[in-house]
């Protein structure tokens, strides 16, 4: 789990400060590579993903929230599911940036 508690808090260190768009597309690399090894290192390959969000207006502070919440002691399944959220919440939020960019 090394690993693992290395890359999440690598997520959770970028998005705690004020983080930028290539910043936030680090913290989502980051995420996705913590699920791949979780999925690989304990064959979770078939799990569900989460439901995916409602349309709404997702924040820096939701994000940070969701972070903070990771238990990297928890289930490994429940871990994964917390993981993808995660991974969801930061990619629209690039996204987001993308749409600012684009617009001005």
């Amino acid at each position: 789990m090394d690993k693992l508690s290395e890359l999440v808090g690598k997520a959770k260190a970028i998005v705690a400060g004020d983080p930028d768009r290539t910043s936030m597309w680090w913290a989502y690399v980051a995420l996705e590579y913590a699920i791949m090894d979780l999925k690989l290192r304990y064959n979770l390959e078939g799990e569900v993903a989460p439901e995916k969000l409602a349309k709404k207006a997702i924040d820096i502070i939701e994000a940070r929230s969701m972070l903070a919440r990771i238990d990297l002691s928890s289930d490994r399944k429940k871990l994964l599911y917390d993981l993808r959220s995660c991974r969801d919440v930061v990619k629209a939020l690039v996204a987001s940036y993308d749409r600012r960019s684009t617009m001005s």
